[in-house]
């Protein structure tokens, strides 16, 4: 649909363009170069307010993006719109540094993905997805050692524990950039249920085909809720049984982060292209998806957490990388929102974070682009991992 649209761009043929581009941006929406066309065909055929709309959601996702050199956005420059589209630019390119490094850690290639603290016990876990493992470390020091690792391991994304700390749960996928991959790994993920004391594999739970397990939360009645972004459904685990709870391939893309409020009455969940979808646990015919302020991008979400009626959402899927906190009402309404972190030159794609104490932390940055074609990692490309913190606003 792409190659008839340029075609038909190529012919001179507008209308064309508009209606092919529309329905790829319905197809896949905020695509960089979807969405930017769409802007541009609305622009051709005459239909300013509609390209001004497009062009702010791009603008709102990429601040890196050249518009005012497009020939094909020449009838939009008089407009009122077209000129407020560079104090929006102005506005995202501006640093926000409210939070603070606390520590870089020992080992630089973990290429570090989830993170918990273990009250109890008083310990701080990271995954790797490059060396297939968890580790425990000082977060005084930054010292790392091996908590839990083995050849049977695949890429560790997401951990949590239950309520009582006494089981740890942990999501795997296999993944070109880690260490020992081969085309019999293909297509492997697992959920693995750890006894925290002994750090023994309780229990796994095997998946093959196109799932990538990203992120996961425990209720507190120990039933686990696990995301799938190459499927776009969410599994769920109870007492030891593993189903899917929820399809979503017919309104999600890319799933992500999920949260729950303090009540366990609402699941919030992260979609890469679409936003923040809830769900009623009572009732999830009554999902929706939540509305942003009209300033705001809802592209790019990975981590999402909760904190006391606000969402803090880790955007690293938009130019500049962001961490917002989105406002909510009574009526689950995003009414507000907080720039935590913004254009930040040492943020390079944070992942997910945990809240712990009020604060929320997070590992500022993880070496996706340092791979090659081969997935071999280059060391000279990036920085140990560092942990940030934020004292969180109510």
């Amino acid at each position: 649909m792409y190659n008839l649209s340029v075609q038909a761009y190529q012919n001179k043929d507008f209308g064309q363009f508009l209606n092919l581009n529309r329905k790829l941006d319905s197809l896949r929406p905020s695509h960089p170069t979807y969405t930017y066309n769409l802007a541009c065909a609305f622009a051709l055929n005459g239909k300013t307010d509609e390209a001004l709309s497009v062009l702010r959601k791009c603008v709102l996702m990429n601040t890196k993006i050249d518009f005012e050199s497009e020939k094909d956005l020449e009838s939009l420059k008089n407009s009122e719109g077209y000129k407020k589209l560079f104090a929006l630019k102005s506005k995202w390119e501006i640093p926000v540094t409210s939070s603070e490094k606390i520590i870089s850690l020992s080992e630089k290639t973990l290429h570090t993905e989830g993170l918990l603290y273990l009250n109890s016990s008083k310990t701080w876990l990271a995954t790797s997805i490059r060396n297939r493992k968890i580790v425990s470390f000082d977060i005084h020091s930054g010292q790392c050692t091996d908590w839990l690792s083995g050849e049977d391991l695949l890429s560790v994304f997401a951990i949590k524990a239950d309520k009582k700390e006494k089981i740890l749960w942990i999501t795997t996928s296999a993944m070109p950039e880690m260490k020992g991959y081969n085309k019999n790994f293909e297509g492997k993920s697992e959920i693995l249920k750890i006894d925290i004391k002994t750090k023994k594999i309780l229990k796994r739970f095997p998946l093959q085909g196109n799932h990538v397990l990203g992120d996961l939360v425990v209720a507190k009645n120990g039933d686990v809720y696990i995301s799938d972004s190459g499927e776009a459904v969410i599994f769920k685990i109870t007492d030891d049984s593993m189903s899917v709870w929820l399809d979503l391939n017919k309104e999600a893309f890319n799933l992500q982060g999920l949260t729950f409020d303090e009540t366990e009455s609402q699941l919030f969940i992260a979609d890469y292209l679409k936003g923040i979808l809830r769900i009623p646990m009572q009732d999830l015919t009554y999902r929706n998806w939540l509305n942003f302020p009209s300033n705001v991008t809802v592209k790019g979400i990975d981590g999402l957490l909760w904190h006391k009626k606000t969402l803090i959402a880790i955007h690293n899927g938009v130019k500049p990388i962001r961490i917002m906190q989105y406002v909510l009402n009574q009526n689950n309404e995003i009414t507000n929102f907080n720039v935590l972190d913004n254009n930040r030159l040492e943020f390079d794609e944070p992942a997910l974070g945990t809240i712990s104490g009020g604060k929320l932390y997070f590992f500022s940055n993880s070496p996706w682009k340092a791979y090659n074609r081969n997935f071999d990692l280059d060391e000279t490309q990036f920085e140990n991992p560092t942990l940030y913190t934020n004292s969180l606003t109510d």
